[in-house]
């Protein structure tokens, strides 16, 4: 089947339309399932935007979304979706939030588009068919030096404090650059498939938060591995080291092999 990005795309810089509309404005947080994971109108408006382009264009498919949860059609294909990666970031005025797509074919993913709507970029993938920022082709960086990398550390609400601490400890010990937390992964994921850092360690995020950066990644040329080194099995995997490839990811590797998570 052929996939009209061009159709998730304009779902996404929809969604995106309606974050920027609140963007600095106060709005009410409805709490989730601690003080971290919340939601305002902003999400819930970014979410219903998306899904109403999605449906028009593909009636069948299922939806997966943050807010809404899950909707099965009994299609082979699935929309997992966030309406608002980076809520925390929007909500206290940091402009680093992202809308994020992918589409699953059964358990693999085969497209994705990931919006940041204050900088008006879309980057996007298809599988087979490379990664793209704004129609620019893109490729991850060559950078092979672990010194000179910046390194991207993302996890789930409830990931034990002592796995990032541990993590900080072991990359301050091989020196890494610069360690990167800006709390949406998304964009996270972009910024290694753009060249512009070099990896980032996932640990139990949801799947909405990595599906469409997943298939960027590697259609930009980039490694996924589990914390083993191990190549991917299952696309849904939510715990693995994404990166541009070089020696920087075995040194990753190094510093989590025994890591428990």
């Amino acid at each position: 089947m052929n996939i009209d990005v061009t159709s998730i795309i304009l779902a996404a810089e929809k969604g995106g339309k309606v974050i920027n509309k609140y963007f600095g404005q106060v709005l009410d947080v409805e709490e989730k399932s601690n003080s971290s994971d919340f939601r305002t109108k902003a999400d819930l408006e970014s979410e219903q935007e998306i899904i109403k382009v999605l449906n028009k264009v593909f009636p069948k498919f299922n939806i997966y979304s943050e807010e809404l949860g899950k909707v099965n059609n009994k299609s082979n294909y699935t929309f997992v979706i966030d309406p608002l990666d980076g809520s925390n970031n929007f909500v206290i005025g940091i402009p680093t939030f992202c809308v994020s797509i992918g589409l699953m074919k059964d358990d693999k993913i085969v497209a994705g588009v990931i919006h940041h709507p204050f900088l008006h970029e879309t980057y996007y993938a298809l599988k087979g068919k490379g990664a793209f920022l704004q129609g620019k082709r893109l490729q991850v960086g060559k950078e092979a030096n672990t010194n000179k990398a910046t390194v991207a550390y993302t996890c789930g609400y409830l990931t034990p404090n002592n796995f990032e601490e541990k993590l900080i400890h072991n990359l301050n010990k091989i020196k890494i650059k610069r360690l990167l937390q800006d709390w949406c992964p998304s964009y996270e994921m972009c910024l290694v498939a753009a060249g512009k850092i070099e990896a980032i360690i996932n640990n139990h995020n949801d799947l909405y938060d990595y599906c469409a950066g997943k298939i960027i990644i590697k259609e930009s040329g980039g490694l996924i591995t589990d914390l083993k080194g191990h190549p991917e099995k299952n696309d849904k995997s939510d715990v693995f080291i994404a990166s541009n490839g070089t020696k920087i990811h075995n040194d990753l590797l190094k510093i989590v092999k025994d890591f428990n998570y």
